[in-house]
């Protein structure tokens, strides 16, 4: 069986971290990188805890640090420079990714102006754009008439608790009339809708020519689609170099433990 490409999402907040994360996950042996661009406009501080200890000793908490996240305002990131910093400073693949609020993004415009965000990096030649399923057809339209044969569209959905088999496949099938590929993450309440989730990236999969699709999902067992996806027939999977506890909890998982697993359960 073949193994799926691999993205990796960049960790960071700024181009110069996203530029060192993508180095990392390139010699790592990634296949493409998402850029989540709307991430430029979130300011990252670390919260520090501190415990009582006898007679008012306060020391630090030996744990991995709280966040506090910051939006900041609009004008605070040169789109142009930015896009181009990253077109020069990424060997691999792009996938470029400006999420709204609604999809849990961190862009603080209005949709007008992350219409125009997407343009640009669409004109720039970005090997694929990621455009939301919620987009409008009119400015689908428009989008798509700026894309040249060098760029391929990702119609994506961040939405809440899985539906059924059934309901999930119809909901990819219309998703990929519309694009080159569909990407769809769920948000999960428990195990049964990480089952939902590879059960149907499995029928999927199986299909003659069916489109390419990336299921995925965020809580308990969000990364079972993922390490199974070159048994199930997926074909591209999504990953991160962060090796914090916190990934694993969020049912993501970093390219290495991914790798490793493969490894182990020889799917080659």
């Amino acid at each position: 069986m073949a193994r799926p490409k691999v993205v990796v999402s960049l960790c960071g907040n700024t181009v110069e971290e996203m530029l060192e994360d993508a180095a990392l996950a390139t010699a790592a042996g990634a296949d493409m990188v998402e850029v989540r661009f709307d991430q430029l406009w979130i300011k990252k501080e670390a919260v520090i805890e501190e415990e009582e200890h006898e007679e008012g000793d306060r020391r630090r908490r030996n744990r991995e640090p709280k966040w506090n996240y910051i939006p900041l305002p609009i004008e605070s990131v040169d789109v142009e420079t930015s896009i181009n910093a990253f077109k020069s400073g990424i060997r691999i693949p792009v996938i470029f990714t400006c999420r709204p609020v609604s999809q849990d993004g961190g862009f603080p415009g209005e949709e007008p102006e992350r219409i125009a965000v997407l343009k640009f990096a669409i004109e720039s030649g970005v090997s694929y754009i990621d455009i939301e399923d919620e987009v409008t057809d009119k400015d689908l339209k428009m989008l798509k008439g700026a894309i040249t044969e060098s760029t391929k569209v990702i119609i994506s959905d961040h939405t809440s608790n899985p539906p059924s088999v059934e309901e999930i496949t119809q909901r990819v099938d219309k998703m990929a009339t519309k694009g080159d590929l569909v990407k769809i993450c769920y948000r999960l309440n428990n195990r049964g809708g990480a089952l939902r989730v590879l059960e149907a990236a499995k029928d999927i999969g199986a299909r003659e020519g069916g489109p390419d699709v990336a299921l995925m999902g965020l809580g308990e067992g969000g990364d079972w689609a993922r390490i199974h996806a070159p048994l199930i027939g997926t074909r591209i999977v999504y990953s991160t170099m962060d090796e914090s506890v916190s990934v694993m909890k969020q049912g993501r998982i970093n390219l290495e433990d991914l790798t490793i697993a493969w490894d182990l359960l020889e799917y080659d």
